[in-house]
């Protein structure tokens, strides 16, 4: 059975938030959290007919919409989209997967670490949540008129410059999904995985938005100035880009320089010096700082052993890792997760 929603945005951004209330009230009860009048947060629980999991709402500054998404349905959830330039959205998938298609950028499975940004025209097209599929992920959900206040003084043309001026390809590739940069993601999990004290979780939830948009603009900025100062080619920059995922994916088999530069098909001494233009870090000393990132997420997102997490974090003893943690943190693993669970923001 399939459940069909209809969101448009002609009548205007507020109207549009009206029809996405009925769609949540629909599939979902609501509950308000504590303090709701400081965080402005609201929980829905999907109804058992329609699945189980939740979408936390939260109503930001310049009444920007920020939605985290835990759930699993029973039915097939189409959602038809009709929206104007004005409409504007991020949304960056944790797990799980969805289908969507748009009339000029095509379809895509929207899946694992991938990153959505909204084009800057009309858009028309479906996205399909299929029954029995987990999909956790984070959706930022604005007019466009509210995207300034987001970029403090560096203003809106820092955004218009960049995102705004790329070509038709490259900004269907974004709405379409790219794989997150590991420095995004990790924003976005720390969005997903706050546990702040519920009347300070807004103030949060802002600083954060305005985090990942200047980390966006700043990837683009990086690629066009990075191919500008050296001699890497557009292929080159890509295949930088694509290390630290790669480092990630086999913690425990590191590869060696050359390795890697024999997989990326690049020279070594290219490939280190690009790296560290890009990332301003080495490769390894990058790739420890990132993983250590990763493992202060798992430890306030799972309930993983210490020493769990130090093996998926590419450490043999758990000695090690915590050394290692405290040097990034000032904290070791173990207190860093306590101070977390202290707070008890629900």
């Amino acid at each position: 059975m399939e459940i069909e929603f209809h969101i448009h945005s002609k009548n205007g951004y507020d109207a549009m938030l009206e029809q996405y209330t009925a769609m949540h009230e629909q599939i979902g009860d609501a509950r308000f959290l504590p303090n709701h009048h400081l965080s402005k947060g609201t929980v829905y629980d999907i109804k058992p007919e329609y699945g189980t999991g939740t979408i936390q709402i939260y109503n930001l500054l310049g009444n920007v919409m920020l939605l985290l998404f835990d759930f699993v349905f029973s039915k097939d959830i189409v959602t038809v989209f009709d929206l104007t330039e004005d409409y504007f959205e991020i949304e960056y998938c944790m797990d799980g997967w969805m289908d969507i298609t748009e009339e000029k950028a095509g379809d895509t499975r929207f899946g694992p670490n991938h990153l959505s940004v909204s084009l800057s025209q009309d858009m028309k097209g479906t996205i399909k949540r299929r029954a029995g599929q987990k999909y956790q992920g984070v959706s930022i959900t604005a007019n466009k008129q509210a995207l300034p206040f987001y970029f403090g003084s560096a203003g809106i043309d820092v955004w218009n410059d960049t995102i705004e001026a790329l070509e038709e390809r490259l900004r269907s590739e974004y709405y379409l999904g790219l794989n997150t940069p590991p420095e995004i993601a990790n924003i976005f999990l720390q969005i997903y995985n706050c546990r702040l004290p519920v009347k300070s979780r807004t103030l949060f939830y802002e600083s954060k938005v305005m985090e990942v948009l200047s980390l966006i603009v700043s990837d683009e900025v990086m690629k066009y100035e990075t191919v500008q100062m050296t001699a890497l080619s557009p292929y080159e920059l890509q295949k930088i880009k694509e290390i630290p995922q790669i480092l990630l994916e086999q913690p425990f088999e590191l590869p060696s320089i050359p390795a890697l530069s024999e997989m990326l098909v690049m020279n070594p001494k290219k490939l280190t010096k690009g790296f560290k233009l890009v990332y301003g870090d080495t490769i390894f000393s990058y790739h420890r700082k990132l993983a250590l990132q990763r493992a202060a997420t798992m430890l306030l997102s799972t309930e993983k052993t210490i020493h769990e997490i130090a093996y998926d974090s590419g450490y043999s003893t758990p000695s090690n890792f915590c050394a290692a943690f405290k040097r990034q943190y000032q904290v070791t693993p173990l207190k860093y997760r306590e101070a977390s669970l202290l707070r008890n923001p629900e």
